[in-house]
């Protein structure tokens, strides 16, 4: 049986769950390589996960002959980076979301990638969930008839630190909500043609941090008709909450939970229930059932289940709404 030599670039927390799924549960795939700027934490991984090779750059690795793929795991800035070294060297490219964080460094992704004829899967994983996965069967199977409303609601525990406890303005758009944004077109199988978001910081008003929210609703009109209604609360210290409604004009879809497990306990205190409190919690299996499908699609010489294009296609709602957020007006796109 074949198997994929898989070279991994970013060993952060995500970057790390990825090489230990794909070098511990998957069968057919094992991580030949792995390359992060801080050589000394690749050298730990690498060491705690039998790897053989570190590298500090994507082009290096990209390189390797022993590399037949790249996972890419490196911060959303360097995403473009990793991307074209995979196209230069004729690499299969699994690259995390966002694509890129400029439409124009996604254009030009695309189009090396094209050129080298390789393929290209974004990680919008909430598609592998079961939960979305069983709600788009349903949905593609006329169970609610003909989609109207999608409303997502994502809510994290604690604030984002990547802007001094808050998330920056971009950050909360392509690093969050496009996740929801994502989710819309798929579930739908339609485009935004209209985007207006509105945010504040409302959650932590009085920190240092010049700019930063952490409260945003997205709007979206798609060209069906269909209206996508996404929240986004950076920080809401009970859990991490990430759910989904797709409301037909003969049913409704009610996707995903808060709770960690279906179990209550009810006593003389009230109820009392086990809720998820990280994202790992409620998505870790999850990303591992999306690199085992990315890694068969990838060696039987599929075409991704979650394409180049569609990580523009989200990446253009973000970018929308960022634009809707600071001019305060609808962005037609």
């Amino acid at each position: 049986m074949a198997t994929l030599g898989v070279g991994v670039i970013g060993v952060g927390m995500l970057g790390r769950l990825h090489a230990e799924n794909l070098q511990r549960r998957i069968h057919n795939a094992r991580v030949t390589a792995i390359a992060d700027v801080r050589t000394d934490v690749a050298h730990q991984v690498a060491q705690e996960l039998d790897i053989a090779k570190v590298y500090a750059t994507a082009e290096e690795i990209a390189s390797d002959p022993d590399v037949d793929a790249l996972v890419i795991v490196s911060s959303d800035s360097a995403h473009a980076e990793g991307i074209l070294a995979g196209a230069r060297h004729r690499k299969a490219v699994f690259c995390e979301k966002p694509i890129t964080t400029t439409l124009a460094d996604a254009d030009a992704v695309l189009a090396a990638v094209h050129k080298a004829g390789i393929s290209l899967q974004i990680g919008f994983m909430r598609r592998y969930d079961p939960a979305y996965a069983s709600a788009k069967a349903a949905i593609d199977g006329g169970k609610i008839g003909t989609p109207v409303l999608v409303k997502a609601a994502h809510r994290g525990k604690f604030p984002d630190n990547r802007a001094g406890g808050l998330t920056a303005d971009p950050s909360l758009f392509f690093n969050s909500s496009i996740h929801d944004y994502d989710n819309a077109r798929w579930l739908l199988g339609d485009e935004a043609v209209e985007v207006t978001a509105i945010a504040n910081r409302i959650i932590a008003p009085t920190s240092a941090t010049e700019i930063g929210t952490d409260v945003a609703v997205t709007t979206i009109k798609f060209k069906g008709g269909a209206i996508g209604d996404i929240e986004n609360v950076s920080s809401t210290h009970y859990g991490y909450d990430v759910r989904t409604e797709v409301i037909g004009d003969r049913g409704t879809l009610f996707i995903g939970g808060l709770e960690k497990t279906a179990t209550i306990l009810a006593t003389e205190s009230g109820f009392q229930r086990d809720i998820s409190d990280h994202w790992l919690v409620r998505f870790g299996n999850t990303y591992l059932i999306e690199l085992e499908d990315w890694v068969r699609r990838t060696l039987a010489g599929e075409a991704p289940f979650c394409t180049g294009a569609d990580g523009r296609a989200a990446l253009e709602i973000a970018m929308a709404a960022i634009e809707s957020f600071h001019q305060g007006r609808s962005i037609i796109i």
